[in-house]
């Protein structure tokens, strides 16, 4: 046993060092991706792949991916191949995140002679070949070059050969490189960091703090556990798909042991790119749960070793290879609506209305012209957050990722577009004793001299997000260019120069019927309340 001191030391030290590395990969990122919208993770994991800890910025989809990913990867190369400074590489979107811009990388961590932990990093790389991110293509092959598990940097010396392969094959080389080198960084302090930690305490190995750190968490997950009633509980969302309606169905079994969640019923995987893998859907299928049982207490392989979750092979949320996959988020950011809803007879407390969800990626690239090479970047905004039992739904709020909007004034820097307005869509929250926060308003022009590709991953333009508990559905949000809307908003399309694009981003659903609402309580600020 460990002192419950020194555990809560041990504990916060660990959760710094993921921070500290955090801080290092946003801070010496080169994409807007990563440096401004906080597309990535840091995390450790025990010997064994568990996981420990993660830092602060990191997102759902991430985090719940990484412990997966490591095994997978130990499966490709064994434990004992490893040698002190190896990196492990892939962006293979079964064995990583769910689809090919995500890098994961993985750096074993020895002390004494043998593997004491690991370091992880994953970030959203601003390009990673193929036709254009974009939720149309067809199959994997369309939309980028896959590496399969590899070692990226050997016993300290990087891959030469490996980095000049991505580099010949994205539009981007100058910063597809320098955030695949702040990630390294990244996963450089967290080595020097949890050295110093073990030799500060004189700690053999870190299983035993590990050990320690997922009962306390396990335990603290059970106790919720307990106070819910036995059973199989059954929820579902709709959402826009592509040419047609998408079906998520959930069946989740609450017992005093665990949580299992079962997604038969599902829709089938599609043509498109919208389809989900294994891993992704794991994640964001914990991440509600987690939420749910214990939101204060950090996340590791204490919570998680209480969910288990089938997907159904061939379905949309655990696609066959090739399928394409490049849009994957626009599922999985809504599985969360599922479990909620499943769940709110018996957690009517802590259970969320659907969001206004998922995040909305749009992604332009300017086509060389005669007078100007081309250019391309990624911009996120993102609907309002569902409302719950004793909150209003925040605005323009990332759920379940916690990917942050772009600045505009960022976006005018680095893309030839100037922004007509940003503003909040006032009114789109659904009704309810809670309303959903509102979505957004973002428009802007091209000042790109030749023709610009915009790729729009989009949903919630026909589909609403659901109230919950007799709260109304948020607004579905659009697309449109030039005043025009888009038809359909998931597909890549052409602006020309001067042309205007609004994006009217979708509200969260509200919470319980509103004729219990009280307004002023609620809207105004306490000190303002008459007394």
């Amino acid at each position: 046993m460990i002192d419950p001191i020194d555990l809560e030391i041990y504990w916060n030290r660990l959760i710094s060092i993921t921070d500290e590395a955090g801080a290092v990969l946003k801070r010496t990122s080169f994409s807007t991706v990563v440096r401004e919208s906080n597309d990535f993770a840091c995390v450790l994991l025990d010997s064994k792949a568990r996981l420990i800890a993660q830092s602060s910025l990191s997102i759902p989809g991430f985090i719940g991916t990484a412990p997966l990913s490591l095994k997978a990867m130990l499966k490709a190369i064994p434990i004992e191949a490893l040698k002190p400074g190896d990196v492990l590489f892939t962006n293979d979107p079964w064995i990583g995140t769910g689809h090919l811009p995500d890098a994961s990388m993985a750096r074993p961590i020895f002390h004494n002679h043998r593997i004491i932990a690991f370091a992880m990093s994953v970030a959203h790389l601003s390009d990673i070949g193929g036709r254009q991110w974009s939720a149309d293509a067809n199959e994997l092959f369309e939309e980028g070059i896959r590496f399969p598990v590899l070692k990226l940097v050997e016993a300290g010396k990087l891959n030469e050969f490996v980095v000049n392969l991505l580099m010949g094959n994205v539009r981007l080389p100058q910063q597809v490189k320098g955030d695949l080198f702040a990630q390294l960084a990244a996963l450089s302090v967290s080595e020097q960091r949890v050295l110093e930690l073990v030799n500060e305490y004189k700690l053999a190995s870190l299983d035993r703090v590990a050990e320690a750190i997922f009962m306390a968490s396990e335990r603290a997950a059970l106790t919720e556990l307990a106070t819910v009633k036995p059973g199989i509980y059954k929820g579902c969302v709709d959402s826009d798909g592509f040419d047609e309606p998408i079906h998520i169905q959930a069946s989740v079994e609450v017992s005093p042991h665990g949580i299992y969640v079962d997604y038969s019923g599902s829709s089938a995987q599609i043509r498109y790119g919208i389809n989900e893998t294994y891993n992704h859907t794991y994640a964001y299928t914990i991440f509600p749960l987690k939420c749910l049982l214990a939101p204060s207490i950090p996340n590791n392989d204490g919570f998680t070793r209480l969910f288990r979750v089938h997907a159904p092979e061939g379905s949309i949320v655990n696609a066959r290879y090739p399928a394409p996959v490049g849009a994957r988020h626009l599922i999985g950011h809504q599985l969360q609506a599922a479990v909620f809803d499943a769940l709110a007879k018996v957690f009517p407390m802590q259970v969320q209305a659907d969001s206004g969800t998922p995040l909305w990626s749009v992604l332009l690239r300017g086509l060389a012209c005669e007078s100007q090479k081309g250019f391309s970047t990624i911009l996120f905004f993102n609907g309002g957050m569902g409302a719950m039992e004793g909150r209003d739904g925040p605005p323009a709020a990332g759920f379940p990722a916690n990917i942050s909007n772009t600045p505009i004034e960022v976006a005018e820097t680095l893309a030839p577009i100037m922004f007509g307005e940003k503003r909040l869509a006032e009114g789109s929250g659904g009704d309810g004793r809670y309303r959903g926060g509102d979505g957004q308003i973002v428009s802007f022009q091209s000042h790109w001299p030749g023709k610009m590709r915009v790729s729009l991953l989009t949903d919630r333009t026909k589909m609403p997000a659901r109230g919950l508990l007799g709260g109304a559905d948020g607004k579905t949000g659009g697309v449109y260019l030039n005043g025009k809307l888009v038809e359909l908003a998931k597909r890549v399309i052409d602006v020309n120069h001067e042309d205007w694009l609004a994006l009217h981003l979708p509200g969260g659903g509200g919470f319980g019927p509103n004729e219990t609402r009280d307004d002023l309580a609620i809207d105004r600020p306490v000190d303002s309340i008459d007394t």
